[in-house]
């Protein structure tokens, strides 16, 4: 009778949902596109320059960057990448990746995130009134190299990234914060006009 007794006692004093931090943060990072539409206010501080733009992107693999005054200077869709010269008014195809190099590069991310380390997680803190877990991890960009951290704060109940933070080693450091919101009103322009 006392064996039975110690069960549910054991049971209450295991977490029923036990957070992984380590799969928490690989989770965050891997997850590149969202839902629903989004506009990201992107400041990159790099050799005590700070640059701000905002990015949008779609579901659909859309996206436009926009300098800090709002004018369109690159756009991709899929796999091809465009840039504009004179304010989104005419676009030229700067390159164009392949489904298999665009899931090359998926398969590179994957395994950079396999290989993370320094995983460190806070769950239900407060940002800007808004619960989130902070997910952080370290990794090395295959390409490069170059080691980074990275800082997700994810919405606690769907895991949308309001807030995310790279710091960039290596030769040049470089910081890039990006806070984000979902835009419903968000539009990309077609290229071809």
């Amino acid at each position: 009778m006392r064996a039975l007794l110690l069960i549910p006692a054991l049971l209450l004093a295991t977490p029923a949902l036990a957070q992984d931090c380590a799969a928490d943060a690989r989770a965050a990072m891997l997850a590149t596109a969202q839902a629903m539409p989004v506009r990201s206010d992107v400041t990159t501080v790099m050799a005590g320059q700070e640059i701000k733009n905002t990015v949008i992107s779609q579901p659909d693999k859309r996206g436009m960057t926009m300098d800090d005054k709002g004018n369109p200077i690159s756009l991709w869709i899929g796999g091809k990448f465009y840039t504009s010269s004179d304010a989104g008014k005419s676009w030229s195809l700067l390159s164009e990746q392949t489904d298999e190099q665009m899931a090359e590069q998926e398969a590179t991310r994957a395994a950079e995130a396999a290989a993370s380390t320094g995983h460190a997680c806070e769950y239900g803190i407060d940002l800007d009134g808004k619960t989130v877990n902070r997910l952080a991890l370290s990794y090395v960009l295959t390409s490069s190299g170059t080691p980074v951290t990275g800082t997700w704060w994810v919405d606690a109940e769907n895991g949308f990234p309001w807030k995310v933070v790279f710091e960039f080693g290596g030769a040049a450091p470089t910081t890039i914060t990006q806070v984000s919101a979902p835009d419903p009103t968000v539009e990309i322009p077609d290229p071809a006009g």
